[in-house]
């Protein structure tokens, strides 16, 4: 079965991006095709990705890869999710307008920080901290317990843009800013997280899907922990398709991988 089988019974569509659409260097197979049909069909689709980075930053990553933007209607990051939150005061303030915040993320690579209400600090003099990117391989996850030990210690509070736990690179899986996060926690640290599988982003998913209820929504993704099980507390139908995180795992494995069995599983989109 693939998602274009699917099109028929949804009226809403909310799908994850890297893992489920592209490996970070092309598009999977179909995957162009199918939000096309999507479109073809007169119904709506979402992109929901746990990227750290702001929508217009996905936009045009996915247009890189040969994504047009008319093939979908919006992206919803976590990125997004959290600089919404923290503009209106969600996560306390701590991470309110003008607080201090010491950025995680990987080496070179754009968060749009202007973006956020939040104050880039060094780690000495920062009140909180906003994990958004890892450097691993680069850095291990050793390597950040050292370096995030000291925040752990005065009891600077974390808020984590993208909870995946595991990212695919050109080296293979690698630890992504979850894993990050749950270092922080084991060190004694206290951790918020905004994205999938937390409700946050599905509320705005929904209401990017412009009044589809959540029963007619069908939500597509490569990862058991973190697409099926968020969409399926949030009341959507689920689909577990096997790329990405899934590549290689038969349907039984796959069912038994998170807490939440899919609804479907797709041998691709």
């Amino acid at each position: 079965m693939r998602l274009r089988d699917l099109i028929p019974s949804f009226d809403g569509f909310v799908i994850d991006q890297y893992g489920a659409l592209h490996d970070g260097a092309k598009p999977y197979p179909g995957a162009i095709e199918a939000l096309a049909a999507i479109r073809g069909a007169g119904k709506r689709a979402v992109l929901v990705t746990n990227s750290g980075k702001s929508a217009a930053a996905n936009q045009e990553r996915l247009a890189g890869l040969g994504f047009a933007r008319d093939l979908y209607d919006a992206i919803v990051s976590s990125g997004e999710a959290a600089r919404a939150g923290m503009a209106d005061g969600a996560f306390g303030p701590a991470f309110a307008a003008g607080a201090k915040v010491h950025v995680v993320g990987r080496t070179g690579d754009d968060y749009a920080l202007e973006r956020f209400p939040t104050v880039p600090a060094d780690l000495a003099d920062a009140a909180a901290l906003l994990i958004l990117g890892s450097d691993a391989p680069r850095v291990s996850l050793d390597d950040y317990a050292e370096r995030l030990r000291p925040a752990a210690r005065r009891g600077l509070p974390a808020l984590c843009a993208n909870p995946d736990l595991r990212m695919l690179t050109p080296s293979g899986q690698q630890p992504a800013p979850g894993a990050i996060a749950e270092v922080y926690e084991r060190l004694g640290g206290r951790v918020v997280y905004v994205g999938k599988p937390y409700p946050f982003i599905y509320a705005l998913a929904v209401r990017a899907l412009a009044g589809v209820t959540p029963r007619k929504i069908l939500a597509v993704g490569d990862s058991p922990l973190h697409d099926v099980e968020g969409a399926a507390k949030a009341g959507f139908t689920t689909a577990l398709v096997k790329t990405g995180l899934s590549a290689g795992l038969v349907d039984a494995e796959l069912r038994r991988q998170g807490p939440v069995a899919p609804d479907y599983v797709l041998e691709g989109l």
